[in-house]
């Protein structure tokens, strides 16, 4: 996407030189979302990912909630990135990419009610275009919990205290009144409360990142040359 942020800045930067000899209404390529660093979202990017329902949409959820969702995935992205770039060997397997491209697929057609081709045609984008954003957003996904998995503690008060809290509110919510002992699900409780403890570590790691580095984001309308939409 950089070569797209090349083109936003080049057009910014030839507003203030010598006028065109040509004459003719003006012509908006693309928009500026925001600006994380020294990256740039464009609108253009967020309207493709929302032509083909890149995230699943929630129910009863505008379309402009939808976009800053969109937007802000892409934010968090390039946060990441800056710190990924000092790494290797964190690629993806190919498997788990496609069989991700699969399900985003699947569930677009299953909302729309048409082939998945024909957002992409909209987006003017392809299979493998989508299938490289997969793939970055796995490997900086694998990269936060590569770089903090290491700093998660389980201790057996701590899973006590999710086994008679969270665990036993979720069982009763299922209607479930008789929980197993703690030491038939010990290990499935060790695995959550990782699971949960993690994600909790990597959403600090995020608001760190979110604190230090400069960000802006511009509220404007879609463009209307990018129209397209998962939902119907």
């Amino acid at each position: 996407m950089r070569w797209l942020a090349l083109l936003a800045l080049l057009a910014l930067g030839a507003a203030g030189e010598a006028p065109s000899r040509t004459t003719g209404p003006a012509v908006t390529l693309d928009r500026i979302a925001a600006v994380v660093g020294d990256e740039i979202v464009l609108e253009g990017e967020v309207s493709r990912l929302a032509a083909i329902g890149f995230l699943p949409r929630r129910e009863g959820e505008a379309e402009l909630a939808y976009r800053d969702r969109l937007l802000d995935l892409r934010v968090v992205e390039l946060l990441r990135e800056k710190e990924l770039r000092l790494l290797t060997g964190l690629e993806p397997d190919p498997a788990e990419v496609d069989a991700r491209l699969d399900e985003v697929a699947a569930r677009y057609e299953a909302g729309a009610g048409e082939p998945f081709e024909r957002a992409l045609e909209r987006a003017r984008t392809g299979r493998d275009e989508v299938r490289s954003w997969i793939r970055r957003g796995m490997a900086l996904e694998s990269y936060a919990r590569e770089r903090l998995l290491p700093t998660v503690r389980v201790t057996e008060p701590a899973m006590r205290a999710f086994y008679d809290g969270p665990f036993r509110a979720e069982a009763e919510s299922r209607g479930l009144t008789t929980l197993p002992p703690f030491s038939e699900v010990q290990d499935q409780l060790r695995e959550l409360l990782r699971e949960r403890l993690l994600n909790e570590e990597v959403a600090k790691w995020t608001e760190g990142l979110r604190e230090k580095t400069r960000i802006l984001v511009y509220r404007r309308p879609p463009i209307a040359s990018a129209s397209g939409s998962a939902s119907r």
